[in-house]
């Protein structure tokens, strides 16, 4: 059981590797590109409809000053993008992904409750990018 469950952290690290963590900087800059800024336009509204499904308001400034988390970046909630006529999630082969996760909710939040993000650095020119997790 032991050996199991380190061949399943292990996977799960490598998945988690792919994040686009770099959108969980409230530093990051959305506006040196187009998609990253659409992506968290996307999330603030997704954000917004579950909270008022939940009867919970947030106002305006709030809501501008909400980013994703780790968490929610690994979370397959907020793995593609909705289409703006049907309010159906775009999972087509053409579509851009909102944040490529492929985590239950739950599972990364626990993800996150044993391993800290250290460092990420995302894709370069040349298509190298790093993430550095620790327990």
């Amino acid at each position: 059981k032991i050996l199991i469950n380190k061949l399943r952290d292990n996977a799960e690290l490598a998945w988690a590797a792919y994040g686009y963590f770099h959108l969980a900087n409230p530093n990051y800059n959305f506006n040196k590109d187009n998609t990253d800024k659409k992506r968290l336009v996307e999330f603030r509204k997704i954000k917004k409809q579950r909270l008022e499904q939940n009867n919970i308001q947030i106002t305006d400034k709030e809501l501008q000053n909400t980013y994703p988390t780790p968490s929610n970046i690994l979370n397959i909630e907020y793995k593609y993008f909705k289409d703006e006529k049907t309010g159906k999630l775009k999972d087509g082969f053409f579509d851009k992904e909102l944040f490529s996760g492929e985590f239950s909710p739950l599972q990364a939040k626990r993800l996150f409750e044993r391993y800290d993000l250290l460092i990420h650095q995302p894709n370069t020119k040349s298509c190298f990018g790093i993430t550095l997790l620790k327990t």
